[in-house]
């Protein structure tokens, strides 16, 4: 019995990740009978759909409230200064500027003004984490502007 109440809440668990409310009416015989399902009461298993669907609500609360609604991608972003050697800097023709460092990134300047960039050669810049996930990047003096990264 032990075994069956195992595969049951084994298989609940993993359906409940592609179905929002759940039932047994999408299993074929076959399927209830290796979960064990048609052996429970139609009690029990309207008491295991509302766990099943208990359960899965507080997980996607917990989840949201961890997330707090921002994007996977964003999270991922370490939050701490960030030095590099600035390879590229261009405009579009929409007069947006851009910034490529060595390291693959490319950044895009948010906000008005402009920083002086040494024209000569290698320019180290650090971009650096701001309010509420705005970034800033700055050059040699003590300007800086606020970007976003692109890539």
């Amino acid at each position: 019995m032990t075994k069956t109440i195992v595969i049951v809440i084994s298989l609940s668990l993993a359906l409940m990740a592609t179905a929002k409310d759940l039932d047994f009416s999408n299993m074929t015989e076959s399927e209830k009978q290796a979960t064990g399902i048609d052996k429970l009461s139609p009690s029990e298993q309207a008491a295991l759909l509302r766990w099943v669907n208990q359960t899965q609500q507080a997980q996607i609360m917990a989840e949201r409230k961890k997330n707090l609604g921002l994007a996977k991608t964003t999270q991922e972003i370490e939050e701490s200064e960030i030095k590099a050697l600035l390879v590229k800097q261009y405009s579009n023709q929409l007069g947006d500027n851009f910034y490529q460092l060595e390291n693959g990134q490319i950044w895009k300047q948010v906000s008005t003004g402009r920083i002086s960039l040494n024209q000569d050669g290698p320019q180290i810049v650090t971009i650096e984490p701001g309010f509420m996930g705005s970034w800033t990047l700055s050059g040699d003096g003590n300007r800086s502007v606020k970007v976003k990264r692109i890539k």
